[in-house]
């Protein structure tokens, strides 16, 4: 069930946020965006770096920040945010860019580094590294507690920040601190760093309430402070989280007396995350998902009150959700609920529910009697649509303190659940909070961390803090000695993840916070981890020994895709050390033919401002090679897919060129076709996918588990085109409609025009429009020479703009008026379907005719106001098409153009004149012809670009689906989310893309190992709840042959080409079968093929061939070669009965270039028991070429 449940959650495609209420809780500044940053600048610097940072001490803060950003860098913003911006939505976007996040951990920790860059690429607006710079017996311990020479991560980000910011200078010049602060600044120069030491910070925490100091510290903190503690000691962690809780009750941060305290660490394969927002902290949004709107069948009044959906939608309601009501066309202000509120109280099923309606906030003040049917009668005449509303809620936390004291108390309920077959065992929860607890007692006693040799007295301790001596406490505590002392790169990157995302929810109230504990564990990889040694030299030897990382090194490893994804899993290969032996053969290939965009930065580490435009895949191995040097990285920029021709990617490199496959792909149709090949060809795939704060992380084992493509989510719903065209009741269905509307008048329209100037100029009028006929048929001849003889239109100077808004005017009015009418007159009001129902009911909802009111308001959600701007930017883009460069249209300008058009034209639909096909199709030739002669170009062409605000493209589609919204009563959206349906934008963010990532590499080092299908997790992951869920893949499912046998995906039938049968120009079909039935046959279960297929093409049919000794002679890769040729599928006759010579398509030509290139083709074969006459399917049947050595 709870599987079912994390399916469930990562099908959610819509997450557009809508926040309501929100007003009532003080949350900080709303702007979406805001001015450009005031950095305090200086430079008196002292270091020897060649760049120099700015520095100035102030109230012991010390700022080390970028320059002010110039005006560009300000308006790019936008762009450089915009994937995470549909993540987290405007107002907690704007929170996250004010706030100010609080660091306190080594400088030179992986996991430091991994927290900072997440929220560097985030875009928070203030970081500030506490420093504890003292002389005292607790700096020793924290000095003690981290080990940074076993600490992977963190030495592959130093030699990345050293050869990119320093390249010129030895390690010895910089020192860390520095070297972070210049390597964050270079992922986001907008992000403002600051140094203040730690004792500052706490003694500025006790003056807040004094009104001297107050001023000076707040401007320090900011208004929207979160302190974020890493890889320190738990007494470190209480320290710094009652500082966070002893605030003045006179001040307040995002209304609470208390800085919101999030503490993260890691011991080899053991991490722990602790999260403490006070006593009352308000969660806006809890999952971030935007509700769905429901159309209503109707409310049924009876014993129970039961809310019905229209039949085919499907609602979102929850128990205890409240609703509210959308109205219908023409119902506005005098609809108004007062006081009353709507309260699911059972859920039916998926269409229906029952609800109670209440007076005010009581839940006891039920409406009843007349008032509740006077209620339900008005809600089933003017509602039309219902969703779930969204309530802040306010969430109490205990401090670390408290929290700790109550780690036995399942009442408390402080630890959030992750793999769910360790999560619920409250030994191990026991086990892993005495080891971390364990760990700082024991570094301060020894003055080091753990090794092996201190095993049993690591345990003792352990046993002694918990009172707990079963045999599973013994083993986990023994796993947790056993790496404690390094760091291990993946789980590190998982932690920076959480640590970071807990941050963005204390700042901005969006997302529900983990509560309290989140523990998390990989001991599997521990399972076959050889023998380490003090001497060990990274943190990786010591964690699993120096046998598996030698493996590791020698791994060919494909990566598909260098995005979010791919970015961050080679930054943990490079740490990991992965593909680095040239005497192994080791060695990364890469493949991504995208270029960098500035929307990619804001996830994409390995990319910098500099980067934009070029190919992902070069960029990337220039990055990473400044990490790790020693990477052996190949990379390219062509496609893998089976629609592309020749290409590095051929049968070789599948069957011999890699071990492993990586995926970080962003469709379904290549991760299918990935998948197919490491089916076929026995290779591991760990696949890896995100939507906003949602992830999964599918691994498939060769020869175990199932593949991608036995478990992959059905392909997305489209909109029919009747719902489109006559019948929208979604916003997606209108936004969609204008989209098709841009690419219809400013894409196809003068593409058209360009394509046929030549044959038109040259041609007949009737000639040209019997062309027409001949191609297209009537309808749509007659259309396109209508828009021929639109288009093809010659203005002079003067009459340019104002004909093109007229032309605008005109659009609008046959768009949201004329077609309406035509519409209601088809099928007025009252009218019935075939089924004698009203027509108009259901998903069906008349439509509104619309045109310009010149008495009207022009302001708010008016048609006016859409239709001005429809007229705007409508006008705008026709001129575009024609002229060159920017023609703005003022929306005073495009106002007076409709007054202007109101008084020219009879609002009554025109009824035009019958007249023959011929003559109405040679008349608009003619008038195309003779307009076509004054362009002395080809027009302009405008292709829809999403992320540009100048161009009007995202304005046209707005204001073009608002209009259609208004005329079916569907609520209008804004531009945003115009752009995110429009542009089919999938909303992303970096702490999401960098969990997944992790994920992976775990999988890559358990692949390695061999490990055993029960130690692999997939994974389903949802930052926003926090929901995640480790579960092992499911075994490859057993198909049922013959005589009782099983086979899986992994299984073939192998059947080798000798050398002899390639010299005589292939292995025929008649020994082809003989060796199927001998490899596949047993004296007591014979069997006999029935029927071979190469893909959809029949080879072979027993009733049809088994005579043919002409076919049953030739060679079996010529067969495949003919049928191709053919076009012969199973379902067609077998064979070109006309013998003549058959001209390939490029399809074919492909298909056949690629069955020559191939060393082995895979067949299905159909076999039966001669005896009983029972037939199945066998294993694939692969054929492999005898390959000549050269």
């Amino acid at each position: 069930m709870i599987l079912h449940f994390a399916i469930l959650l990562l099908s959610v495609q819509n997450i557009y946020i809508t926040l309501v209420d929100a007003s009532q809780f003080n949350l900080g500044n709303n702007d979406v965006f805001t001015s450009k940053p005031s950095f305090i600048q200086n430079q008196q610097f002292k270091s020897k770096c060649r760049n120099v940072l700015p520095t100035l001490r102030c109230g012991g803060v010390e700022d080390i920040s970028s320059d002010s950003l110039d005006e560009t860098e300000v308006e790019s913003d936008e762009e450089r945010y915009s994937r995470q911006f549909y993540t987290l939505g405007a107002r907690a976007h704007s929170l996250v860019r004010t706030s100010t996040i609080l660091i306190d951990g080594p400088p030179t920790s992986g996991l430091l580094y991994e927290s900072m860059k997440n929220l560097a690429l985030s875009g928070v607006g203030n970081i500030v590294l506490l420093l504890n710079e003292s002389d005292t017996k607790q700096a020793k311990l924290e000095s003690l507690y981290f080990l940074d020479t076993l600490d992977d991560l963190g030495n592959s980000y130093r030699r990345g920040a050293m050869n990119e910011c320093f390249p010129n200078h030895g390690d010895s010049d910089i020192n860390d601190v520095d070297l972070l602060v210049e390597f964050i600044r270079r992922l986001n120069p907008s992000v403002k760093i600051s140094i203040m030491k730690r004792k500052d910070f706490l003694d500025s925490v006790d003056k807040l309430g004094n009104e001297d100091s107050s001023i000076e510290i707040r401007d320090a903190l900011g208004e929207n402070p979160v302190l974020l503690c890493i890889d320190r000691p738990q007494s470190t962690q209480i320290l710094l989280n009652d500082a966070c809780r002893n605030i003045d009750d006179s001040i307040s941060f995002q209304g609470q007396s208390c800085i919101p305290f999030i503490s993260i660490e890691t011991a080899g394969v053991y991490g722990k995350a602790f999260c403490d927002f006070g006593d009352n902290f308000h969660v806006v949004d809890e999952d971030g998902e935007s509700p769905k709107a429901t159309l209503i069948d109707h409310i049924e009044n009876g014993a129970e009150i039961v809310m019905h959906c229209v039949e085919g939608e499907r609602h979102d309601v929850s128990k205890g959700d409240e609703i509210t009501f959308q109205w219908k066309n023409g119902v506005e202000e005098e609809v108004d609920l007062h006081d009353i509120r709507c309260i699911v109280t059972y859920v039916n099923n998926p269409t229906s529910f029952k609800v109670k309606f209440l007076y005010g906030s009581e839940d006891d003040d039920l409406l009843e009697g007349d008032k509740l049917d006077d209620m339900i009668s008005m809600l089933n005449t003017n509602a039309n649509t219902f969703e779930r509303k969204k309530i802040p809620r306010a969430v109490s936390f205990l401090s670390m303190r408290e929290a700790i004291s109550a780690k036995d108390d399942p009442s408390k309920e402080i630890f959030a659940a992750s793999d769910l077959d360790k999560s619920f065992d409250p030994t191990r929860r026991s086990a892993v909070m005495s080891c971390f607890s364990t760990l700082e007692s024991f570094v301060r006693e020894n003055n080091s961390l753990p090794c092996h040799d201190d095993k049993e007295d690591f345990i003792e301790s352990c046993i002694g803090s918990s009172s707990d001596e079963s045999k599973n406490f013994k083993k986990i505590s023994s796993s947790f000695v056993q790496s404690s002392r390094a760091k291990f790169t993946p789980l590190q990157a998982i932690y920076g993840a959480v640590g970071a995302q807990e941050a963005l929810k204390a700042a901005s109230g969006l997302y529900n916070p983990i509560k309290q504990f989140l523990l998390y564990d990989c001991d599997e990889v521990l399972q076959k981890a050889g023998k380490t040694s003090v001497e060990s030299s990274t943190g990786m030897k010591w964690i699993l020994g120096k046998k598996l990382c030698k493996k590791l090194s020698g791994q060919k490893l494909f990566v598909v895709g260098s995005g979010a994804i791919g970015c961050e899993i080679l930054k943990n290969l490079s740490a990991m050390n992965v593909g680095t032996s040239k005497k192994m053969n080791g060695s990364v290939i890469l493949t991504d033919m995208d270029t960098i965009e500035k929307s990619n930065l804001s996830r994409q580490l390995l990319f910098r401002d500099s980067d934009v435009g070029k190919f992902k895949s070069v960029a990337a191995k220039e990055a990473i090679e400044r990490f790790n040097p020693k990477i052996r990285m190949d990379v390219h920029t062509s496609k893998v897919g089976d629609d592309s021709k020749e290409t590095y990617f051929d049968g070789k490199f599948w069957s011999n060129g890699i071990d492993i496959v990586l995926n970080a792909l962003d469709n379904v149709e290549a991760r299918l076709f990935i998948d197919s090949q490491c089916v076929a060809n026995q290779k591991a795939l760990v696949d890896a996918g995100t939507l906003g704060a949602k992830g999964n992380v599918q691994v498939v084992v060769p020869k175990q588990s199932e593949s991608y493509a036995s478990s992959s989510d059905p392909p997305e719903p489209t909109i029919p085109v009747c719902t489109l065209k006559n019948f929208p009741y979604e916003i997606s269905h209108t936004i969609q409609w204008g989209r098709d509307l841009f690419d219809g008048l400013f894409t196809r329209r003068p593409s058209q025009v360009n394509e046929s100037k030549e044959s038109l100029l040259e041609s007949k009028p009737s000639e040209f429009a019997k062309s027409l006929f001949d191609k297209l048929g009537e309808d749509a001849a007659i259309q396109m020479a209508i828009e021929l003889a639109e288009d093809c239109a010659s203005y002079d100077e003067e009459s340019f703009r104002k004909e093109s808004l007229s032309w605008a005017c005109n659009l609008a009015k046959k768009l949201f008026y004329d077609s309406m009418n035509q519409l209601l007159k088809q099928h007025p009001i009252d009218s019935t379907d075939e089924d004698d129902k009203p027509f108009w009911s259901g998903t069906r909802k008349a439509p509104t005719p619309l045109l310009y009111s010149a008495g009207s308001s022009d302001d708010g959600e008016t048609a006016n106001k859409y239709l001005i701007d429809f007229v705007q930017y409508t006008g705008r883009l026709r001129m575009e098409m024609y002229g060159e460069g920017i023609f703005d249209v003022s929306k005073e300008e495009a106002k007076e153009a409709l007054l202007d058009f109101l008084e020219s034209i009879d609002n009554d639909i025109d009824e035009e004149e019958e007249e023959s096909f011929q003559k109405k199709i040679t008349s608009k030739v003619k008038a195309a012809k003779t307009n076509l002669s004054g362009i002395a170009s080809d027009l302009n062409i405008a292709e829809f670009e999403k992320d540009d605000d100048t161009n009007g493209h995202v304005a046209f589609v707005t204001a073009a689906s608002n209009l259609r919204a208004l005329a079916y009563g569907i609520t209008p959206v804004d531009a945003m989310e115009t752009r995110r349906v429009a542009g089919r934008i999938v909303p992303a963010m970096i702490t999401t893309t960098a969990f997944v990532s992790a994920l992976s590499c775990i999988e890559l080092v358990k692949l390695t190992q061999k490990a055993d299908l029960k130690y692999h997790r997939n994974a389903f992951i949802n930052l926003a709840l926090p929901f995640f869920a480790f579960t092992s893949p499911l075994p490859a499912e057993e198909i049922n042959g013959l005589h009782g046998s099983t086979y899986t995906i992994w299984d073939r039938i192998l059947v080798k080409e000798s050398e002899k049968q390639f010299n005589k120009g292939g292995m025929t079909l008649r020994r082809f079968i003989r060796q199927i039935n001998k490899k596949a046959s047993t004296d007591e279960d014979p069997i006999e093929v029935s029927n071979i297929s190469f893909g959809p093409y029949m080879i072979y049919a027993n009733f049809l061939h088994e005579d043919d000794d002409e076919i049953m002679d030739t060679p079996i890769k010529e067969l495949v070669i003919d049928a191709i040729s053919s076009g012969d599928i199973e379902d067609d006759d077998f064979g070109n009965e006309d013998g003549g010579d058959v001209a390939l398509n490029e399809s074919q030509q492909t298909e056949i270039a690629a069955v020559e290139n191939k060393d082995f083709l895979d067949f299905t074969v159909i076999a039966e028991d001669p005896n009983t006459g029972e037939e199945a399917e066998l294993p694939p049947v692969r054929l492999r070429s005898f390959i000549q050595e050269d």
